[in-house]
């Protein structure tokens, strides 16, 4: 008999995978403006339409070899590894709060945050589809965990303020911009999914994270 916590498991990772593969399209549609929703996924090269045999997360990419099977173009490393770092979220998410609504919200949390990222480190760019996503949600997983309101409604205002604060005295200080209204919705949603209290050992540490690879 196949232990139940085994089918969780393969389900949990197979989701995360899934999910993985919708980080590599948002990632790299959302920055130029292309639809992610009716559009199908096709080769960047030779524009062919993606089949069945193209779309299994990793395998796909192994046993093609790493390119394309219509025309024969290399086709990034990405995808697989934005794939597996998906996996591994959801594992890691599965293990310490089980199958609940928690993971499910945490998960998909986790989704919006790695698009957030690929797109900025390849574009510069945080798009506002992912804020408008993570507002909603992250009210959601208060409400579930029973936060009090005045914690997300104050580390919301917080960020925001935050800043709104750097973009405009960086502004009047230097004459040029420095914090982008991108990271100002950022630390507005960052404050909102930490909380008021979390908030300021959250920029601490996002602080330090930031100034470790120039060091």
């Amino acid at each position: 008999m196949i232990d139940t916590a085994f089918i969780e498991t393969l389900f949990v990772v197979f989701s995360g995978l899934v999910f993985g593969s919708f980080v590599t399209l948002a990632s790299y549609r959302l920055p130029r403006d292309e639809d992610i929703v009716f559009r199908g996924s096709h080769c960047r090269a030779c524009n062919a339409t993606l089949g069945f045999k193209d779309m299994w997360p990793v395998v796909s990419w192994l046993v093609s070899k790493g390119r394309c099977r219509h025309c024969g173009t290399k086709v990034s490393s990405r995808y697989p590894l934005i794939e597996m770092v998906t996996a591994a979220a959801f594992l890691v998410l599965y293990m310490r709060y089980g199958l609940t609504l928690q993971t499910v919200a945490l998960a998909l949390f986790a989704v919006a945050l790695l698009v957030m990222i690929v797109a900025d480190l390849e574009h510069y760019i945080i798009p506002d589809q992912i804020h408008l996503f993570l507002l909603p949600l992250g009210l959601y997983y208060h409400f579930h965990a029973g936060t009090p309101f005045e914690e997300p409604l104050f580390g919301f205002l917080g960020g925001m303020a935050l800043g709104l604060g750097l973009h405009y005295g960086y502004r009047f200080l230097r004459r040029k911009e420095g914090l982008g209204f991108g990271d100002v919705k950022f630390l507005a949603i960052a404050g909102l999914w930490a909380g008021i209290t979390a908030l300021p050992p959250f920029l601490f540490l996002a602080g330090l994270f930031g100034v470790a690879p120039g060091l």
